[in-house]
């Protein structure tokens, strides 16, 4: 092959086509100097690994350097005259290296050492396992280049001062942090210091001043956010509710920004604790739903008003949907409706016996005319094809008769609109339906035909599952169609599983822990919450699938639009940003106009979700349920809690008439006791004896030391010792515990520990059975001991919070 001197070897693809040939057709034995350097450029470019290997050095080419021709000619064994000759031919290699990223062109201000050197740096850091990585030096943040071995160092410091070499440095450094082999939260001492100080240095600023100056932090992507730290944990959160607040001009609009963030930080510290706070790593769609109940019990407690709760609730959803606009975190969350404002009395008062009986006979009716919707669209095979070939009417045949036939066997029972229709089979059944006299949705009705699930079809089943459980309105149009539960694993009770917005998440919520003999219930809980899921999905099931929002398919109340902006759209009726919320209170109005339903004084009733709560709580005391059953049913964490609620309803006041009908009884009864009662002796005991009544999950005993006369005739009873048979079914090989038991257990040995805690009882005799009990009891609750999963412990720990029956020790003195 000869070399044209007009051309050259510089271009890749014409040394490629050349070099083909020259492959193919070596010699074996002998060859010339040319045919060499071609042959091992062919091979290198092959083989990435050895092009990391290749040095660079200075050149008269495009690029200004080349393969070196030390390395050439040392690994050719060739003369350097030879190498310098032919170094032309290795050029394909070097524009192989760039295209791999292994060297950089020479633009933005890069040396050839440098490039240089940064090869040699990157291709000794590609060669280093990860034990070899981990066992590198580092001090701070970086690699120690002086507690390397002299041989094993890859760079010198001034090496460090080309920019290529800097950057290579850099990026060796960041994949060590992906790795985790240097911690990113490490900081300098100098660091430290610095930040100590500017800290000290904002501290001296006001509020106003700090959140105008994080104003002016721009926050368009999520790397906008400043880092947190222990000295400022929650910045982020003072940086997101800033930057909304720089959007307010009044004054008063900045101190509710600012008075909203304060509160908002003490509800996320009684969340996660004060440690270092990033947003995208812990807020979730449910952030808002939590805070609300924890305004909630403030406004229960009595420490903020409900328009306070307002105004802050207000800036918090503000503040997060500026966290949606961020261009590159995909966020969004459950919004919630406000707290009324008006007058206590009208907002938590129950409703009457009189208004519950309409509301009663009113969902009857609304879940029957909804229940219609379920019946299948029977064929009648009435009419004939009123249409041609060409899908044009036929004169004479445009009748109602005929257009049900086109509705039969055409459109295949599916109802178009006008909105809708495409095909011309649809736009002439309209057609025909136009020139009648009767309207499209009166024709559908008549026929029987469902045309959508509107609002009005799903009210009546809110309204129902709202009167049976007296949940919230943000839990009940949060349940998903899978939230209800025939058998829960741990109590074997129907449960139905909703968002409680509160700290802790998802809450379970038991049906039978009464007997269903209220005003308002005529079967169990559990069998008509049950129907209304199944009726609810089979109601919604053809359509379910067209809602655009998937995190929401599987929302329990969903329903079709018949607005002519949104026709047909498929929406929860509560969704991401509670704009349904508006509809709902619009459709509830039109439920009492459509049924006619009356307020004690003749006023139009004022039906909300939220005056069922306080009803459902009326027929529990009424009912005579007990506080701790109160506490559960509304999924209250605390007894105190439950308390303050129902002060808050006024309820108190009825459970203090019951109790002074009670104390009457009492009383009475103790009047009327027969004469020869009260002349009866009554041995006085002894003001230092103390009376104790053993009790466990399945029975109890009045005296342990004074057993039944089939126990003393044991061999193994000794007198004035406790009874050897006490407490022993729960360590019988004969008894079966279940995960039903396990409530009571935890009951059982809360009450034993406050027992020993509180009391001078293992000081005397029956203290050596109480410790027997409890080592006893750990083997079933203890999960290194217990045959019961963890999920179950926990869950029977957790419902031993609502027993209240199960007292262990009843002492008198």
């Amino acid at each position: 092959m000869k070399r044209d001197e007009k051309d050259g070897f510089h271009k890749l693809t014409t040394i490629k086509e050349n070099l083909k040939s020259i492959t193919e057709y070596k010699q074996p034995i002998q060859k010339d100097v040319q045919a060499t350097v071609i042959e091992w450029v062919c091979k290198l470019l092959e083989d990435i690994d050895a092009l990391w290997e290749i040095p660079i050095s200075k050149t008269n080419t495009a690029l200004n350097f080349n393969v070196s021709v030390k390395y050439i000619k040392n690994t050719l064994s060739i003369s350097e005259c030879s190498a310098l000759r032919y170094r032309e031919f290795t050029y394909p290699l070097i524009e192989k290296m760039i295209k791999e990223g292994i060297l950089l062109t020479l633009n933005e201000g890069k040396e050839i050492a440098g490039i240089e050197n940064r090869r040699k740096l990157l291709n000794w850091y590609r060669k280093l396992s990860i034990e070899e990585k981990c066992s590198l030096p580092i001090f701070g943040k970086r690699i120690s280049l002086g507690r390397m071995v002299s041989g094993d160092c890859p760079l010198r410091k001034s090496d460090l001062r080309f920019k290529a070499v800097k950057d290579a440095w850099e990026s060796i450094h960041q994949d060590l942090e992906k790795l985790g082999i240097i911690d990113i939260n490490y900081k300098s001492v100098a660091e430290r210091r610095s930040e100590k100080l500017v800290y000290q240095e904002e501290s001296k600023e006001n509020k106003k001043k700090r959140f105008n100056r994080l104003a002016t932090v721009k926050l368009n992507i999520a790397t906008d956010f400043i880092e947190p730290s222990e000295l400022e944990p929650f910045i982020q959160i003072e940086q997101l509710f800033a930057s909304k607040c720089n959007t307010v001009i009044s004054e008063s609009g900045k101190s509710n920004y600012r008075n909203a963030c304060n509160l908002f930080i003490e509800f996320l510290s009684e969340l996660h604790g004060t440690k270092p706070f990033k947003i995208i790593e812990i807020f979730d769609e449910h952030i808002l739903s939590r805070y609300h109940r924890y305004l909630q019990d403030k406004i229960i407690n009595e420490k903020i008003s409900s328009h306070h709760a307002n105004t802050t609730l207000s800036s918090v959803r503000t503040s997060l949907n500026r966290l949606t606009q961020i261009r590159d975190i995909e966020y969004n969350f459950f919004d919630v409706t406000g707290f009324d404002t008006n007058r206590t009395t009208n907002v938590k008062k129950p409703f009457t016996k009189n208004e519950r009986l309409q509301i009663i006979e009113a969902i009857d009716k609304g879940i029957a005319d909804s229940r219609l919707s379920l019946i299948p669209y029977k064929k009648t095979g009435i009419g004939k094809n009123p249409l041609d070939e060409n899908s044009a009417r036929i004169r004479g045949l445009s009748t109602l008769e005929n257009a049900r036939w086109l509705f039969e066997n055409q459109l295949e029972c599916k109802p178009v609109h006008h909105n809708t229709a495409e095909t011309s089979i649809e736009k002439a059944f309209l057609q025909i339906i136009a020139d009648s006299d009767y309207g499209l949705m009166e024709i559908y009705k008549k026929w029987g035909v469902t045309v959508m699930v509107t609002v009005d079809l799903l009210i009546p089943y809110l309204l129902r599952l709202a009167q049976i459980t007296g949940m919230n309105a943000d839990s009940l149009l949060s349940l998903d169609i899978e939230d209800y539960l025939d058998c829960h694993p741990a109590t074997s009770r129907p449960c139905l599983r909703y968002w409680k917005e509160r700290s802790d998440g998802h809450k379970e919520y038991h049906l039978d822990l009464f007997k269903a003999d209220l005003t308002w219930l005529t079967t169990s809980q559990a069998l008509s919450v049950k129907l209304i899921f199944e009726e609810v999905t089979q109601l919604t099931k053809s359509f379910r699938h067209n809602i655009k929002d998937h995190t929401l398919k599987n929302r329990l109340f969903i329903y079709q639009s018949v607005s002519a902006k949104k026709h047909g759209r498929v929406s929860p009726l509560l969704g991401n940003e509670g704009k349904n919320a508006k509809s709902l209170g619009n459709n509830l109005s039109k439920f009492v106009d459509k049924y006619n339903l009356k307020s004690d004084d003749g006023k139009p009733l004022i039906l909300t979700i939220s005056r069922f709560r306080p009803t459902f709580v009326s027929e529990l005391l009424d009912s005579g349920v007990s506080l701790r059953e109160i506490q559960l049913l509304l999924g209250h964490s605390s007894i105190q809690t439950t308390i303050k609620y129902l002060d808050s309803l006024d309820f108190n006041s009825i459970s203090r008439v019951k109790l002074n009908d009670k104390l009457h009884e009492i009383h009475q009864s103790t009047l009327n006791e027969q004469t020869e009662k009260l002349s009866q002796k009554v041995k006085p005991k002894s003001d230092n004896k103390l009376i104790l009544t053993f009790h466990t999950p399945l029975a109890e005993c009045k005296n342990i030391f004074d057993p039944p006369e089939f126990v003393k005739k044991l061999s193994s009873y000794t007198p004035g010792t406790p009874c050897a048979q006490y407490n022993k079914c729960l360590s019988c090989d004969n008894v079966i515990i279940t995960a039903r038991n396990l409530p009571e257990i935890f009951a059982l040995e809360r009450d034993y520990t406050l027992l020993t805690e509180y009391t001078r009882v293992m000081d005397t005799p029956y203290g050596h059975v109480i410790r027997e009990n409890l080592n006893l009891i750990k083997c079933i609750t203890d999960p290194q001991l217990s045959d019961f999963s963890t999920v179950e412990l926990e869950d029977g720990q957790r419902l031993a919070e609502y027993i209240e029956t199960t007292i262990l020790v009843d002492g008198a003195i």
